[in-house]
C-alpha cells in the first residue's frame, strides 16, 4: 500500500492511494495508525474491501508524523566516497533537524550565504515499531515502508569547515521528501535503480545493491546506539554524481528542477528558488 498524509478542512488525515483516489484510514497521522497496531490494519482492510469512498484532500503533506527523527547515512556508495575523498571504515550517521524536512510540492529555497547547493538522491526507511538492539536478520519486523528523499547540502559551508555538518545539511527545507510511503511488503529492493535528474539531465544513477552497507546492517548498527520510534526516518546514502564530484557548473541554481527517484518505490520533484528571508 501507498500511505499519504493530507490536509482537509483544517485537519490532517492518513490515507492510502487506491484506483479511485485516497481512502481515509480514520487516523490523523502515521504515528497514531501504527500505535493502533493490528486494529488499525484490520479496519483499513475492511474500508478497502467495502469500497469506502475516496477523499479529495486540499493538500498532500509530508508523510511523516510530526517531530520524527531524521537520521541520514553518508558515504554508502563507493563512487560517492571517491568523489568526496573519504574512506570511512564503518557506517556514518548524522541527524537533520525537523525544519529541514520539505513537504511535497514546496520549493527548496537557496540560502543567501551559499553558492554551492548540491543534491543527493536517497532511499529512506520508515520505522514501524520501536527498535533497539535489533538483529539484522529481523530488520523487516521493524520496517513499515520506504520513501525517497533528496539530501540537499550547502557544500561551501563544509568547504570552509569540515565539521560544520549541521549548517551544511540542515538549513530549512534541505530534505525534500516524496508524498508517499510504500509499505515494505509491496516492493522488492534487490537491484532497483536509484537516480537523480536536474532539468531532465541524468546526474546520478546506480542500483541499490551497490550500497556498501545494506539496510539490515545499517539498522542493526544504528540501534546499538539509538532507539528508533514508529515514524522515524533513516536514509541509506547516495551514489556518485553529485555536483561536488562534477564541478562548479553542476551546482543548483534558482529555477532548477530536481527529481530524485527509486524504481518501484516513488520519486520527489523539487524546484530550487531564491531565499525568501
Amino acid at each position: 500500500m501507498r500511505f499519504v498524509t493530507y490536509s482537509e478542512d483544517g485537519r490532517t488525515g492518513l490515507g492510502v492511494r487506491s484506483p479511485a483516489g485516497i481512502v481515509a484510514t480514520g487516523y490523523p497521522d502515521l504515528r497514531e495508525y501504527l500505535a493502533a497496531g493490528d486494529t488499525a490494519a484490520a479496519e483499513l482492510e475492511r474500508r478497502l474491501a467495502s469500497g469506502a469512498p475516496a477523499v479529495w484532500p486540499e493538500r498532500v503533506l509530508s508523510p511523516l508524523p510530526e517531530r520524527s527523527q531524521l537520521i541520514c547515512v553518508g558515504g554508502n556508495y563507493a563512487d560517492h566516497l571517491a568523489e568526496a575523498g573519504l574512506a570511512p571504515t564503518e557506517p556514518v550517521y548524522f541527524p537533520k533537524v525537523w525544519s529541514a524536512l520539505l513537504p511535497p510540492g514546496e520549493p527548496v529555497r537557496m540560502p543567501e550565504p551559499t553558492t554551492l547547493l548540491d543534491y543527493e538522491v536517497e532511499l529512506a526507511v520508515v520505522i514501524g515499531r520501536t527498535a533497539r538492539h535489533i538483529a539484522a536478520a529481523d530488520y523487516l519486523d521493524y520496517v513499515f515502508g520506504y520513501t525517497v528523499v533528496n539530501d540537499i547540502s550547502a557544500r561551501d559551508v563544509m568547504n570552509r569547515e569540515r565539521l560544520q555538518i549541521m549548517l551544511c545539511k540542515s538549513a530549512d527545507g534541505f530534505l525534500p521528501i516524496a508524498d508517499e510511503i510504500v509499505t515494505a511488503d509491496e516492493v522488492e529492493l534487490d537491484g532497483n535503480t536509484i537516480s537523480c535528474t536536474v532539468n531532465g539531465e541524468l546526474r546520478q544513477k546506480a542500483t541499490l545493491d551497490q550500497m556498501l552497507y545494506d539496510i539490515p546492517f545499517l539498522l542493526e548498527f544504528l540501534t546499538r546506539w539509538v532507539t528508533l520510534s514508529p515514524g522515524d526516518l533513516v536514509t541509506t546514502g547516495s551514489p556518485g554524481g553529485s555536483a561536488m564530484g562534477r564541478g562548479p557548473s553542476a551546482y543548483l541554481r534558482p529555477g532548477d528542477v530536481v527529481t530524485a527517484s527509486v524504481a518501484g518505490v516513488t520519486s520527489v520533484t523539487t524546484t530550487v528558488a531564491e531565499a525568501s528571508w
